[in-house]
């Protein structure tokens, strides 16, 4: 996979306060998210050798401007589809294909949405990609909390692998937790820089620094 845009830049590539992914596996082309603008994926895009134009579906983790914004780029593209967690007011204004994920399932093969978790109304949901016997949980900004995704996860499918994206400034105590049933973990986006610092000196073994560009190949 291939952070499209984080809030930590790296030279040569555009960036603003979002997140995107893209994603090859099981020889299909996801894009997790969609950042703020479309022109920033469509830069980095491009300088990163990726052509947005062979993505197979795209996962939107929830709806808020800096996961949603960069779906401008697709404007049109009548069979796109978008798996989303809520009903849409976004996505068909673009000429988009939303699909409402309503509960934990797998919606690809290998793919599995948690199904929408609520945040003070806030519908968020997680994705979920299965490496043989390995979770690996990818998120947008878990408003509902990390540590309540991953055990959502974890008692569905079992220990998780790799966890990456933002987990919101979460108490250290959820990162704890998280760390119970996740072998790796890649604080993202809005995650905080308290958040990845104390991942990195308590769980050392287990951290993952990643920034816009980034390529994680899996498993390590």
């Amino acid at each position: 996979m291939v952070v499209l845009n984080d809030n930590v830049p790296s030279p040569g590539l555009r960036n603003d306060w979002g997140w995107s992914l893209f994603i090859e596996f099981n020889g299909r082309e996801i894009l997790f998210d969609a950042d703020t603008r479309g022109e920033i994926i469509a830069y980095n895009s491009q300088k990163l050798n990726i052509d947005l134009s062979s993505i197979d579906f795209s996962f939107l983790s929830h709806y808020h401007g800096d996961h949603y914004g960069g779906y401008e780029y697709f404007e049109g593209k009548k069979s796109f589809k978008v798996y989303v967690p809520d009903k849409d007011r976004i996505l068909r204004k673009l000429g988009l294909l939303p699909i409402v994920v309503e509960k934990f399932e797998e919606i690809e093969e290998g793919v599995f949405s948690t199904g929408p978790l609520s945040s003070l109304g806030l519908k968020e949901h997680s994705m979920v990609l299965k490496i043989d016997d390995l979770n690996i949980l990818i998120v947008g900004c878990s408003h509902p909390g990390i540590d309540v995704i991953a055990k959502k996860v974890f008692e569905r499918l079992g220990k998780i692998y790799f966890t990456i994206g933002g987990f919101h400034e979460p108490p250290l105590r959820a990162l704890d937790r998280l760390a119970e049933v996740s072998e790796y973990i890649a604080p993202a986006h809005c995650s905080g820089s308290r958040a990845k610092e104390y991942v990195k000196k308590k769980y050392g073994k287990k951290y993952v620094s990643v920034r816009t560009g980034s390529e994680i190949i899996l498993p390590f």
